[in-house]
Formats: structure tokens, C-alpha cells, sequence
């Protein structure tokens, strides 16, 4: 089993400075529902490009860890679509579906309230060890 601290910046609860997002995950899916507040902007009134990748790249392998493997992103392609405001609830989700001998595919997006997709995201993950 891979080591973690529980400092992870996205999902970690003993990271002072972290997200702490709770991701459900199970059968190749991840969800989790998160609100950020106005530290993780970048322009005024907009969250930072690199917290929206932070989340689409956590929602990648926790939905590729739900399969049974622990994994490490290789490759993450982000497509940015409207801006996401601080203080605003959103959507993250993924699906791993593709299974490779080494390597897992996976999809992920983030959506606000109204179901507007904030961003979108390729992943490819490297299998490290199998956990069932």
C-alpha cells in the first residue's frame, strides 16, 4: 500500500493549508462536493486554474483507486470552460473506465450549481500496486 500522511493538499484533514475534500468513491467513480473560499483565487472573484486542476487530477485517482489499484497521474489534459467563483458550490466527478495493463484512463469534470461544467479533464494514471 502506498504511504500517505493524511497531508494530501486536495484531501488531506491534517493539511492546515489544504482543501480537505472528501471524495465518495466506489466502481470506478469519484464525487465529491466542495465550496472554496476567496484564498484560492487567482483573479479577483475567479479560483485558480491550478486548484480547478488539483481537484480534476484528485477525482482521477480516487475514481482509478475505487478499481482497485493505487495509482499516480501520468498525464492530466484540462480543458477550462467558464470560471469558477469563490465561495460557490461545486461538482467534481470522475470515471475511470479504461483499464490497461499498466496504466488506467480516466475522465473528470466539475460542475457549478446549475450544471455548468467549469472544466474537464483526460487522465491517464500508472498502476503502482494492485489492492484487491
Amino acid at each position: 500500500m502506498m504511504k500517505t500522511e493524511n497531508y494530501c493538499f486536495v484531501c488531506g484533514k491534517q493539511n492546515p493549508k489544504g482543501l480537505k475534500a472528501v471524495f465518495n468513491h466506489v466502481n470506478g467513480k469519484s464525487y465529491t462536493e466542495i465550496i472554496l473560499e476567496q484564498e484560492y483565487q487567482g483573479y479577483s472573484g475567479i479560483i485558480h486554474g491550478g486548484i480547478i486542476a488539483a481537484l480534476l487530477d484528485e477525482a482521477c485517482v480516487y475514481a482509478a483507486n475505487s478499481l482497485g489499484f493505487n495509482t499516480v497521474t501520468a498525464e492530466l489534459k484540462i480543458r477550462f470552460k467558464n470560471p469558477a467563483a469563490p465561495k460557490e458550490k461545486l461538482i467534481v466527478q470522475a470515471e475511470a473506465n479504461h483499464v490497461k495493463s499498466k496504466l488506467i484512463e480516466a475522465k473528470a469534470w466539475i460542475k457549478d450549481k446549475q450544471n455548468k461544467i467549469i472544466a474537464e479533464a483526460e487522465g491517464k494514471l500508472i498502476i503502482k500496486e494492485k489492492t484487491k
